[in-house]
């Protein structure tokens, strides 16, 4: 190794005291990596016989991201981020995620970055564990020194990085491991950017906008490094929720970005989507295996997709094209079961403005109030979307039972437009019940009648679903539409995290990971009855065949870079 000169030393002390002790802004000053200047800061304390600390505190701005510049024409610039825990060794599966890293860049640039957080390990000891649990701190090394591990430290990178237009790296962040909700009081952080928060835990949280402006996504990335908490309850109950894996960062020439998780599977495996042109990989031993969308569908690693809401009839076509087009995310990415949520809207009759004599005039107007036509459009939908080489399911929603709720309440002697049509459904509903048939489905009834395929599946009312489910996995459920919570509750992500039971969902019409439930989006942005701030995005659930699952969000006409 060559020796460093001792004033090149000297100038790295005094870019040391001119940035008051910031490492990494002393680095840059320097223009060295942020790991060379540490290792050269180390040789001048021991040539100088210095120590240095902190030079002092307080700064009056505020942490500030760091622009990375666009990638040019046609390439994608690519991130792959989580977190890592101090004194705490990584995961066997992070060399997948090495791997798939050396993989993609053959289609562009992909960086790998990892932000640090510590946790309270001097707490560790014989007051804070079980006896006989913990190894005498000479067989670990000194427990007073913050250490992280020798090959994850060339990845960390504590900056905030604006890594395209409104999406921040904020590895300035710290927050605590066994924190339940690492996201919460972050709405306003950054603005209305985008954020991404190195932490233990997978997380996604949508923030509200107004009509004009997409949605603001909040992500943690969950992480690289083992299991290493305090054996109280805190930490024991947040060893359940400890993710393993990171986020995957796809960036185009004009600054649309799109995320989606990676989670490091029970053998280190890792699952992916893939680059645009490929169905999925699968990284595994190091190794990556690919399918590409030319391949037969059988050639799949995705056991499902959870569409966001459907509602048919005020989808935009352009959502409609992407998703169930020719050639479109579900010819492209072939799942092996497709699950609909609010496939029909009853916007046509909505029993919240039977009594809005404006809005029924406004609907017969433009000819969006006659229900038949409505059921006919979904009963279109309905055969455009499905394909015979797939399972497609029809989760039993709210907005489906709005037909059922129609048929109870309206005066239909003041629909004249609808009469015909409310007494032929009417009269299944009634014969029915006469023949005690208590699990009839009058939708299910209407659209059979307008010819849909036979192939759909409509899932009776409180009928699971588990998809996924092995020896050493309950499985995730996939039959709940989100609305009804247990024990007469209300539906939410949060609710329905007392299941016991990982969750695919929809309802919200907005993003969310929470633990081991998932909400999608809805497949329109812009409904009649909204009105104020909303954190609606078209969101779908990837679930793949080993239960890893990844969040897909449409944007600027595509659903990956």
């Amino acid at each position: 190794m060559t020796e460093i000169a001792v004033d090149e030393l000297q100038k790295d002390v005094e870019a040391y005291m001119a940035t008051g002790g910031n490492r990494s802004a002393a680095a840059r000053l320097r223009k060295l990596p942020r790991k060379t200047y540490n290792n050269r800061l180390e040789i001048a304390q021991k040539k100088l016989g210095i120590q240095l600390g902190k030079v002092v505190d307080g700064r009056v701005d505020y942490v500030k991201a760091v622009k990375r510049p666009l990638p040019k024409g046609k390439s994608v610039a690519r991130y792959i981020l989580s977190s890592v825990q101090n004194n705490t060794h990584p995961h066997p599966g992070f060399a997948n995620l090495e791997a798939y890293a050396g993989w993609l860049r053959a289609f562009g640039s992909c960086e790998v970055i990892l932000g640090s957080y510590s946790y309270a390990l001097d707490a560790y000891g014989a007051k804070a564990v079980k006896r006989g649990s913990y190894e005498k701190a000479a067989d670990r090394g000194a427990l007073g020194k913050l250490w992280y591990a020798p090959e994850l430290e060339p990845y960390i990178n504590d900056d905030s990085i604006e890594l395209a237009p409104g999406l921040v790296w904020c590895g300035e962040m710290n927050i605590l491991p066994t924190a339940a909700n690492p996201l919460t009081g972050l709405e306003d952080y950054n603005g209305r950017k985008s954020n991404i928060i190195p932490h233990a835990k997978h997380a996604l949280a949508s923030v509200a906008s107004l009509a004009d402006e997409a949605a603001k996504f909040n992500y943690a990335t969950g992480t690289v490094t083992q299991r290493n908490y305090i054996q109280k309850r805190v930490g024991i109950m947040a060893e359940r929720k400890h993710s393993y894996g990171g986020l995957l960062v796809e960036v185009d020439a004009e600054g649309n970005w799109y995320v989606r998780q990676l989670q490091i599977g029970a053998k280190g495996e890792v699952y992916d989507i893939g680059p645009s042109g490929y169905r999925g990989v699968r990284i595994a031993g190091g190794k990556v295996e690919s399918v590409k969308i030319t391949d037969a569908p059988s050639r799949t690693f995705l056991e499902a997709i959870t569409w966001g809401d459907i509602h048919a009839a005020e989808m935009e076509v352009w959502v409609r094209h992407l998703g169930w087009g020719k050639g479109g995310m579900l010819d492209q990415l072939a799942p092996r079961k497709q699950f609909w949520h609010d496939v029909f809207s009853m916007r046509s009759r909505s029993h919240h403005e039977l009594k809005n004599f404006h809005r029924t005039f406004e609907k017969w107007a433009t000819g969006e109030g006659n229900v038949e036509d409505e059921v006919q459009v979904t009963a279109d939908f309905a055969t455009e979307g499905h394909r015979a080489w797939l399972e497609t399911i029809v989760v039993r929603s709210n907005h489906d039972r709005h037909l059922d709720t129609w048929l109870n309440i309206a005066k239909i002697e003041r629909d004249p437009e609808n009469a015909r049509y409310y007494a032929l459904l009417q009269h299944q509903v009634l014969a029915a019940i006469e023949d005690g048939n208590r699990d009839f489905n009058v939708l299910e009834w209407a659209l059979r009648r307008a010819g849909i395929p036979k192939g759909v599946r409509f899932l009776g009312e409180d009928e699971s679903y588990v998809i996924c489910k092995s020896r050493d996995f309950v499985g995730i459920e996939c039959g709940l539409h989100g609305d009804l919570g247990p024990n007469g509750s209300r539906g939410s992500t949060r609710s329905l995290k007392k299941l016991g039971r990982p969750a695919n969902k929809a309802h919200d019409h907005q993003a969310t990971w929470m633990d081991d439930t998932l909400s999608a989006g809805a497949c329109s942005t812009r409904f009649p009855y909204m009105k104020g701030p909303g954190a609606h995005s078209i969101s779908h659930i990837g679930t793949f065949e080993n239960g890893a699952r990844q969040i897909l969000t449409f944007w600027a006409g595509k659903f990956r870079a």
